[in-house]
């Protein structure tokens, strides 16, 4: 069992807790959590009976994870910095500037299996601006 710690707005949490001891009495918040963590995972096709598809998509979490890791000193060798790399059991297995022809290289070499390929660059900054409403007369 995984226990964890999310980030819940206040209000939110009130209004949860309210429903929840509504419906189900006291101290059901767990049990309710479950059923939607389950509902939201069947609905996105990675029930119990699709083992297969959930660890591959564990393995590519956990391939980004290392290129999260090695980033910055990525950034710092002039090898990989603005470049494509392909990571694979943790570690790099390959570097090109065109993305296509890494993925062919590192898959043609280990077959296809969850290998991460990202670039090599500074985090993206996003910035959202609202956009007016256009008014006609």
């Amino acid at each position: 069992m995984v226990k964890t710690t999310i980030d819940v707005d206040d209000d939110l949490w009130r209004r949860f807790s309210l429903l929840v001891l509504r419906d189900r009495g006291e101290r059901r918040k767990n049990e309710v959590i479950l059923e939607l963590l389950r509902e939201y995972v069947e609905r996105g096709g990675l029930s119990d009976t699709n083992q297969q598809q959930l660890e591959q998509i564990m393995r590519l979490e956990d391939e980004r994870e290392a290129f999260l890791r090695m980033r910055e000193r990525l950034l710092q060798d002039p090898n990989y910095a603005g470049k494509y790399v392909a990571v694979f059991k943790g570690k790099i297995v390959g570097c090109n500037e065109v993305k296509e022809e890494l993925a062919e290289t590192v898959y043609g070499r280990y077959g296809y299996v969850p290998i991460y390929i990202d670039k090599v660059a500074p985090k993206e900054r996003v910035v959202e601006a609202p956009s007016p409403e256009l008014v006609r007369p």
